[in-house]
């Protein structure tokens, strides 16, 4: 099967209510211990990627019984267990990534799984990643979002410079805009239109959108 998207299910504890939506094109993969998320949801992985250091007995039984394929990594390695996926998916010639479950009391892997959305910055594909109060997006040279008035959006340079910068919809607008990593001059904007428009020209760029979907 060619698959349109990959949405990857991390173990992360700050991830929203319910799924976002899929399509039977979708590969869904969880990490380890995020198959519990996943079942929570009403889905069945096409691949379970991890140490297994963190999924509890019953679920490897469930495991076993849906026969979902694994792929089992050692503890010690160069690389987590969301890195690998999604690099996994990649090598499929995958574009589009859904990240969840991949944000959290963890705060060496939150920070470390923003550094994922960069690498796949870097390749020119799409990703978001979804936590129950913001979704993160990565702006490859257009995004458009439709939201609700008032809404906080926040942008974010990933590389020391992202240029070009343009946005229509929002509070404080940007007009061919150099936005520099260090400084937090785009922060905390607000939308004054349903529909919001960021473009740019080089660099990696992250747009923040304030939601409230918790989980818990």
């Amino acid at each position: 099967m060619k698959w349109d998207k990959c949405l990857i299910i991390g173990f992360g504890d700050d991830l929203p209510k319910t799924p976002p939506d899929i399509t039977t094109n979708t590969l869904v993969i969880s990490i380890d211990g995020g198959y519990s998320y996943t079942k929570d949801w009403g889905l069945t992985p096409n691949l379970l990627v991890g140490d297994l250091d963190s999924i509890d007995p019953e679920h490897r039984q469930s495991l076993v019984l849906e026969e979902i394929p694994i792929l089992e990594y050692p503890v010690e390695k160069d690389q987590t267990d969301l890195e690998i996926a999604v690099d996994y998916a990649v090598s499929l010639g995958i574009t589009e990534f859904i990240l969840t479950g991949a944000w959290g009391s963890r705060i060496d892997h939150s920070l470390g799984n923003l550094e994922i959305l960069y690498k796949l910055g870097l390749r020119g594909l799409n990703a978001q990643l979804l936590t129950g109060k913001a979704q993160i997006f990565l702006v490859n040279q257009s995004l458009t979002l439709e939201l609700p008035l008032d809404t906080t959006v926040s942008l974010l340079p990933l590389t020391p410079t992202v240029t070009g910068v343009s946005t229509e919809g929002l509070y404080y607008p940007l007009v061919n805009a150099k936005l520099t990593k260090g400084q937090t001059r785009t922060i905390s904007n607000l939308t004054i239109s349903s529909t919001v428009k960021i473009t740019k020209k080089d660099g990696i760029l992250l747009a923040i959108v304030e939601t409230e979907n918790p989980r818990t």
